[in-house]
């Protein structure tokens, strides 16, 4: 796609996390909305539409224990810097990166942004804890929190919308 940016899944907005951790653990309320309109503002320029992440040996995709959810996350998040940024009670948000198909659909996503169906199905018929090699594009989603994700505060959950590009399996995990 032309114009579009690719990082590496190493290179996540760690400092977005940071500020979310110490929202989720503020006792102050006004703070803590302080610190979640910061994240935001950084996730903002990160989580674009049309940005595509690129994983490799240093960081791969994982699917998650949600059998039947179109959800994976990275084995590398949380990074070891961003840990060591945490203080005691602080958590970093639970991060997922969320496909759609024709037959797993939210209002808000468009029909163009559908992961392909032999990647779902290579997808579907891995176990959970399955680790890829993949390239994803960030998709836009009309509902979120940014253009890209929407946060579960309750569940300190950053939910981020993609479709899927490429996928490699590099462990065994077929059913």
């Amino acid at each position: 796609v032309p114009g579009t940016t690719c990082l590496h899944a190493l290179d996540l907005p760690d400092d977005a996390f940071v500020l979310l951790a110490e929202a989720a653990a503020d006792p102050c309320s006004i703070c803590a909305e302080h610190k979640q309109i910061k994240a935001f503002e950084i996730m903002n320029r990160w989580f674009v539409p049309g940005k595509e992440i690129q994983t490799d040996e240093r960081c791969l995709l994982i699917k998650t224990a949600a059998a039947d959810d179109n959800e994976f996350s990275l084995n590398c998040y949380p990074s070891v810097a961003l840990n060591d940024s945490l203080t005691t009670g602080e958590q970093p948000p639970q991060i997922v990166f969320t496909f759609y198909t024709p037959q797993k659909r939210l209002v808000g996503i468009s029909e163009t942004d559908y992961t392909d169906r032999p990647l779902a199905d290579l997808f579907h018929a891995s176990k959970p804890g399955t680790v890829y090699e993949g390239r994803i594009r960030l998709i836009p989603y009309t509902y979120g929190d940014g253009p890209a994700y929407i946060y579960f505060q309750q569940r300190h959950k950053l939910m981020i919308h993609c479709r899927v590009l490429e996928l490699k399996p590099v462990s065994s995990g077929l059913k």
